[in-house]
């Protein structure tokens, strides 16, 4: 019980001390919708074997980094994983797996992941999110990659840096721990095309418009919190980029 209400509290503690990521998205910004028509995140409809973990993959070659900022991004993934969490008893009782493709990305978009970002989406993920990441799949991944993963690694729980896998370019080791059937059509799977599942998001975006309308009204209220207020600085005060490191 303890956990479950200390999920809760940092879930909303996020979301309003954090609106930029974890804040309501506007289903009718066009903005939103752009994003979402790139691709650049996908919950595959199929969950592994059938009944096991959620699927998601994400694609940040796809989005331009030039014009969309990865607050952006991550704001949309996390009201889609929002839904998810009212909606898919699967991803709730077997948790998820994520696939990051990093085909197509530049180190603009390696850029954009700043220590801070990352460890707030870490928190999120680990501390607020009732959505257990069985896995996480590394593929395609450029030069740039290997000193952001050891930089992020650090900021996990030990099971979690248990369940982090890099693959490189070999799609068979991907394969091997998920097989191809459950991929999309264009990893030369069988669950659902890209086009068919962007055009799922666009439906539930809009069945969810009044949802997000409303929850803009829930969150915390920080002056109100009993006892020691939550230290942000020292959470989350990692500051500069990854500009500074070595990539070569």
């Amino acid at each position: 019980m303890e956990k479950t209400k200390s999920k809760i509290d940092r879930y909303f503690t996020l979301k309003s001390k954090f609106p930029e990521l974890f804040g309501p998205i506007d289903v009718d910004d066009p903005r939103v919708r752009e994003i979402l028509h790139t691709g650049t995140w996908l919950f595959l409809p199929t969950p592994l074997h059938g009944n096991g973990p959620r699927i998601g993959i994400m694609r940040s070659g796809m989005y331009s980094a030039d014009k969309y900022t990865i607050e952006e991004v991550m704001r949309l993934v996390n009201a889609m994983q929002e839904i998810i969490m009212l909606e898919d008893d699967y991803a709730i009782l077997q948790g998820a797996v994520f696939i990051g493709d990093f085909k197509n990305s530049t180190m603009a978009h390696m850029m954009q992941m700043t220590p801070s970002l990352m460890k707030k989406m870490t928190v999120h993920s680990e501390e607020a999110v009732p959505l257990r990441p069985k896995a996480q799949h590394f593929i395609n991944t450029i030069a740039g990659f290997e000193p952001i993963f050891n930089m992020v690694k650090p900021m996990m729980s030990a099971k979690q840096q248990k369940r982090l896998f890099v693959h490189g370019s070999k799609m068979d080791s991907l394969t091997k721990e998920i097989p191809v059937k459950y991929l999309p059509k264009e990893y030369g799977g069988e669950n659902g095309s890209v086009e068919e599942i962007i055009a799922e998001w666009d439906k539930k975006l809009d069945q969810y418009r009044d949802y997000f309308k409303r929850s803009g009204e829930w969150g915390t209220d920080e002056k109100l919190r009993p006892g020691k207020a939550i230290d942000f600085e020292s959470l989350f005060g990692i500051d500069g980029s990854f500009r500074k490191l070595d990539v070569d």
